[in-house]
């Protein structure tokens, strides 16, 4: 043990005493640095579980980038273009990228008794991922598109089921509206739930041939295609670098499309969590500066009453640095037990939220039913060394008060 360590533990000892003012300083101060590393962690593992699933839930409808025909929205209907494009390949060869998936759109009406509702209807083939509603399904099971003829069944969100009556097994008769008018019976097989209000509004899963008859299309003509990412990969970062390849890349006989990002789709969305993100910093500061400057009083009070051994100290011959160092030692003590409780509080409640879902939202204005939790390890121990340090430095403004003590003064006052 250095003689540092040696001296802070015997200080640690006398202000542990009960009677002394410096015992329930030192609590504070630990109680302190606990809460506030607490609210740190809890508020992060909150707002990485909100891009958890934000992420999950807008690549899981559209994938994380599309390829769409200039000045289109990924719900085109009425642009298409084939699904030969030559930079497919190359598309796939990337080591993130984990599916290309073909979609077809097209506009129609629901009907239920005299009841009418507008949707779209998202046509997918065999080969699509069906992994997010999968995730998503609250009743049935996923359709079937493997057939040599086009299959019957649709998937629909749990909104549209409610506001039109249908359950597994309803028949559901759509009206298309094109150069004429076109009619088709659909046959309810599964209903999800994504939680996701603008699209669950609308959006009914079916057989992509349904989709391209209806458009006049042939059947290797499209409205976009999906590019699914590994769930790793920074959006931002292959945005840039397929767009690029896209763009360099594309021939003349190529249909003319461009790649368009999910962040930019659901702008609203992801806005919100950058907002989200600003919150947190904020906390983050906030808790940082509680919990640095409680420990400055906590640190100040045990240099008062150890006054007459600083002045002992240095009368040995101790620079200040030098017993700066031992009351740093001692405040490392208190700001170490502060963190370790302030990480079992963070964890318990985390785990105990991610697996029982105790506190519940308004999925209208969350976009999930519960709060949502994504515990990241590597980064509460970086908050914790990052905690460590700020906490630290603050406490370097105790150096000016251990400057001034004389030895002659409080040596002659003991």
């Amino acid at each position: 043990m250095s003689v540092y360590k040696f001296i802070a533990s015997g200080i640690r000892n006398k202000s542990d005493g009960g009677e002394r003012i410096s015992s329930m300083s030192t609590r504070i101060g630990l109680v302190s640095v606990a809460v506030s590393i607490f609210v740190i962690i809890v508020a992060l593992c909150v707002v990485r579980g909100f891009r958890s699933e934000i992420r999950f839930k807008t690549s899981g409808y559209m994938g994380d980038l599309v390829l769409v025909p200039p000045g289109q929205t990924p719900l085109n209907d009425l642009y298409p273009f084939t699904d030969s494009i030559s930079v497919l390949d190359g598309l796939r060869s990337k080591a993130y990228v984990k599916n290309i998936q073909r979609v077809a759109y097209a506009s129609g009406l629901v009907r239920d008794g005299e009841e009418l509702l507008g949707s779209y209807f998202k046509g997918v083939d065999s080969l699509y991922d069906f992994s997010f509603f999968a995730a998503c399904l609250d009743d049935g099971a996923l359709p079937d598109y493997s057939t040599s003829l086009a299959s019957n069944e649709i998937l629909v969100s749990r909104r549209i089921a409610d506001k039109m009556g249908y359950a597994v097994g309803s028949s559901v008769p759509a009206f298309f509206v094109k150069e004429k008018v076109n009619f088709r019976t659909f046959k309810v097989c599964g209903i999800y739930d994504a939680q996701l209000e603008e699209l669950d509004n609308s959006m009914i899963v079916a057989d992509i041939r349904h989709c391209q008859a209806v458009n006049g299309w042939s059947p290797d003509e499209v409205s976009n295609m999906e590019v699914v990412l590994d769930k790793r990969a920074n959006i931002d970062l292959c945005y840039s670098e397929l767009e690029e390849y896209v763009f360099s890349n594309l021939t003349e006989e190529d249909p003319s499309v461009f790649l368009l990002s999910v962040k930019r789709i659901f702008s609203n969305l992801f806005d919100w969590l950058n907002l989200l993100d600003y919150n947190v910093l904020t906390i983050l500061i906030l808790m940082m500066a509680v919990a640095g400057f409680n420990m400055i009083s906590t640190l100040l009070i045990i240099l008062f009453e150890n006054i007459s051994s600083i002045g002992l100290l240095k009368a040995l011959g101790m620079t200040t640095a030098s017993v700066s160092k031992v009351f740093r030692n001692v405040a490392l003590h208190i700001v170490g037990k502060g963190l370790l409780w302030g990480n079992i509080a963070a964890l318990v409640v985390c785990l105990l939220q991610k697996t029982l879902h105790i506190f519940k939202l308004d999925p209208v204005s969350y976009f999930v039913s519960y709060v949502p939790i994504e515990i990241d390890v590597p980064l509460i121990l970086l908050i914790d060394a990052v905690s460590v340090a700020v906490i630290m430095l603050i406490l370097m403004l105790t150096s000016t008060f251990i400057a001034k003590v004389d030895p002659a003064k409080t040596l002659r006052m003991e």
